[in-house]
């Protein structure tokens, strides 16, 4: 009994082993479309209108509706879920420079994608787009195909609830705006990441309502 159980403990840890390998022995590009392909893993975290699977060694640190945070091996990931380009099956594009470090876009039937990458001195700044929905992080050189394994196992599983999505689209009721939000790069473009953009959001509120307050008691005083 107990050299089985050994035996069962060296196999995990020789799987581990050669999938650790692997990502490391594979291009950007094989990792993706390697990725892409893939069995997807059935979905353990739910949210407005869509639910995805996270891996084991990723956190949920913050669930704000459309805008995910999460967090493995150090460093913050945003993940963004475009619902209105979903609706409309419309692509998310992007602008990049012929002196990237990397960008590679894909496809997968009906499905399309790209993933960037900018380097910033001793950082990369990674965004990853597919399935509608786009995870953008900044690790250190050797998380570049850890997160982008990971990122696009994370968008490939997303699911959507269509009758949800629906009336948010439909009802203007949509907790995400049609921008899609974004962490500064580097030094290229001043760009607020996804929090700052939430803070604007809810000073912008708060501005409103203290407007109408005001107007409501110019109009008693007369």
């Amino acid at each position: 009994m107990i050299k089985r159980i050994i035996l069962i403990l060296c196999l995990f840890l020789l799987v581990g082993c050669t999938t650790s390998e692997n990502i490391d022995d594979l291009s950007y590009k094989e990792i993706i479309d390697q990725g892409i392909v893939s069995k997807k893993s059935k979905a353990n975290i739910n949210s407005t209108g869509f639910r995805y699977n996270l891996p084991s060694s990723f956190s949920l640190i913050k669930d704000d509706g459309f805008n995910h945070e999460l967090f493995s091996r150090g460093d913050t990931y945003y993940l963004r879920v475009d619902e209105i380009s979903y609706y409309y099956k419309s692509n998310i594009t992007t602008e990049h420079n012929l002196d990237d470090y990397e960008y590679y876009e894909f496809n997968n039937g009906d499905k399309s994608g790209y993933v960037r990458v900018v380097k910033n001195n001793d950082t990369f700044y990674i965004e990853l787009c597919y399935n509608y929905a786009i995870i953008e992080v900044k690790v250190k050189e050797g998380n570049i195909k850890y997160a982008i394994s990971r990122g696009i196992d994370i968008l490939k599983s997303i699911e959507y609830n269509d009758v949800v999505i629906e009336k948010i689209v439909i009802g203007n009721n949509s907790e995400g705006k049609e921008t899609v939000y974004k962490i500064p790069e580097p030094e290229k473009k001043n760009i607020k990441n996804i929090l700052e953009y939430m803070d604007d959001d809810e000073e912008e509120e708060k501005y409103n309502g203290t407007e109408e307050n005001t107007a409501e008691e110019t109009e008693v005083e007369d």
